[in-house]
């Protein structure tokens, strides 16, 4: 049976220690408790993708065994929170592991847990920056105890922390580092799928010499083989150019059904450069007309935002957008939006449900790291409800995947 990490460290994590904790950042005990498993939780979740290789899992092993983490920071844990110099060394220290667990996404993750907790910024950053080497900690005594302080048991042992941690993320994490199941990382995918094209392409080159055989047994000329071998190869490839250039056109085609591009002042004197009918226009209008009041069915369509096939990941497009709504946020300190994730009715209806409260999720964490508060936003997927076109068409169907905004206040 796999331990329970958030457990353990809870173990830890007494009474005494959460108020010296809380104590050190200046906020409410009750505050800081309620962010301590969240914290904990995200931390694992970045361990868990940073881990899902051999590599990662040597990187993390490395910093568990720096400092003596296998479980010595355990045992001064309460001496050291009673020192304020030994706290700041600690969130330190603890700040340059959340750097090469979350990298750039740090900062995002902190704020993130800050928000659910009702804590500020800065005390998101310290507690989990405190947390961090804790974690490590109950690892390294984990693994010396269970199966020694190698990768693979690493490996084990954070693939397992999939159900006790998924309750207890906040909302837009999975979004925020870019993973659709906390189980699972990209790297593994990868390296699942590029495995057995491995291991198929010398079966691949023998089919295809067994099939020239069988053609010149026939009595066909090479010239007539090498056709025969290549044509579905060429009418393949013809297909996906085909696929791409369609794919493009109709990229071309929606922005150029969007109107002119021109330059929009913000209240705070930040430019925008934006097209006539974009969700951008659209959503500057609605907060500024007074005579338009907050509802529950007014909805604007993101224009230009587009995922990877499948996954909650943002293509690198969408960041003009995103960038563009994120100031609108903050020249208007009042407005409070909620996001809806949308899909086609392909495919089972549950999955299409789940991918789309990522997808929201993803959107509402990159707007996190643009610089928009957390308190300010939801995020919630709906799945194929509510089409905007016919999904008997692939155009509809492209329609009907998307990502949608609601002002709530303003």
């Amino acid at each position: 049976m796999v331990s329970n990490i958030v457990g353990l460290v809870k173990d830890y994590l007494s009474d005494d220690v959460m108020t010296k904790i809380a104590g050190h950042l200046g906020e409410n005990k009750s505050g800081v408790a309620s962010a301590a498993e969240g914290t904990v939780s995200s931390v694992l979740a970045g361990l868990m993708q940073k881990g899902s290789d051999a590599k990662g899992a040597e990187s993390i092993l490395q910093t568990i065994t720096d400092g003596e983490r296998g479980g010595g920071i355990l045992s001064n844990l309460g001496s050291m929170l009673d020192s304020g110099s030994s706290v700041k060394d600690l969130i330190s220290s603890g700040g340059g592991m959340l750097s090469s667990i979350f990298g750039s996404k740090a900062q995002g993750v902190t704020d993130l847990i800050a928000s659910k907790s009702g804590i500020s910024k800065t005390s998101g950053w310290s507690l989990t920056a405190l947390l961090a080497p804790i974690v490590m900690g109950v690892l390294g005594k984990t693994l010396k105890s269970e199966g020694g302080l190698n990768a693979g048991s690493l490996m084990n042992l954070l693939r397992g922390q999939k159900d006790f941690i998924k309750g207890l993320l906040p909302a837009g994490l999975t979004g925020l580092l870019g993973i659709s199941d906390i189980g699972e990382a990209g790297r593994q995918a990868v390296q699942a799928a590029v495995a057995p094209a491995r291991k198929m392409w010398p079966w691949a080159l023998l089919a295809l010499g067994l099939l020239a055989l069988f053609f010149l047994w026939r009595g066909m000329s090479t010239r007539e083989v090498a056709q025969q071998v290549t044509e579905p190869a060429k009418e393949a490839a013809t297909a996906v150019q085909t696929t791409a250039e369609r794919t493009a056109e109709q990229a071309r085609q929606g922005l150029a059904a969007l109107g002119e591009f021109s330059k929009r002042m913000l209240p705070d004197g930040v430019e925008l450069n934006i097209p006539a009918l974009g969700v951008e226009n659209k959503l500057i209008g609605f907060i500024e007309d007074k005579q338009r009041p907050v509802d529950a069915t007014t909805w604007f369509s993101f224009d230009r935002l587009t995922f990877e096939t499948g996954k909650a990941t943002l293509k690198p497009e969408s960041q003009e957008q995103l960038k563009n709504v994120a100031e609108i946020m903050k020249a208007y300190p009042n407005v409070k939006i909620k996001l809806g994730g949308y899909t086609d009715n392909v495919g089972d209806p549950q999955a299409n449900l789940a991918l789309s409260q990522q997808r929201a999720d993803a959107v509402m964490a990159e707007l996190v790291v643009l610089g928009v508060d957390p308190v300010r936003m939801q995020a919630k997927g709906y799945g194929e409800q509510h089409p905007v076109a016919d999904n008997s068409t692939e155009e509809g169907r492209a329609k009907n995947r998307r990502i949608d905004i609601n002002v709530t206040s303003k």
